[in-house]
């Protein structure tokens, strides 16, 4: 999982309840800390390993991770495409970063499915929440801000000090 926003959080507690092991990246250790506590096997701080795909890597004995939900876009992809395996997967469900190129030598040289996600069917939404209830799984909410707070909240997403979802009360 890239990250530790909302999606990149419920990603992670997602693959645990399927048994996954998960490498998680973020760009600070006291937020690498926590995902640990959630249950990631693996933390990656990407500032100080940019080249954090080859290390994903390294700790997977040269062979690379299943699948990699990918919410930076062209700014990450590249890194990705190196800690996915032969045969794996690449959820893009978010594009957070610009720049970057990204060479899709890799997609075929590797045999792997880079699938775009925007949003899923009523089955499948329907399929999450018996599993959110039946495991008692709680959403990470960084913080609330009242509906009137709004600015104060799109700031604290842009200084990037979050840890999982930020919500807005319209009460």
């Amino acid at each position: 999982t890239l990250g530790t926003g909302g999606v990149s959080l419920f990603a992670l507690q997602f693959a645990k309840l399927s048994g996954a092991r998960v490498i998680a990246t973020s760009s600070s250790d006291e937020k690498l800390a926590r995902a640990l506590d959630l249950g990631a096997l693996e933390g990656i701080n990407y500032k100080n390993t940019p080249e954090w795909g080859r290390f994903v890597r390294e700790l997977t004995d040269g062979v690379g991770v299943d699948h990699v939900v990918e919410v930076g876009g062209a700014g990450t992809l590249g890194q990705s495409l190196r800690a996915v395996r032969m045969g794996g997967r690449i959820s893009l469900i978010g594009v957070l970063s610009g720049g970057g190129q990204v060479d899709p030598t890799p997609i075929l040289m590797k045999n792997m499915c880079v699938q775009g996600i925007f949003v899923g069917s009523r089955a499948m939404f329907e399929a999450m929440n018996e599993a959110i209830a039946q495991h008692r799984m709680r959403p990470v909410v960084d913080r609330v801000f009242r509906f009137g707070e709004l600015p104060d909240a799109l700031r604290h997403m842009e200084r990037g000090a979050h840890f999982g979802k930020i919500a807005l009360a319209v009460s």
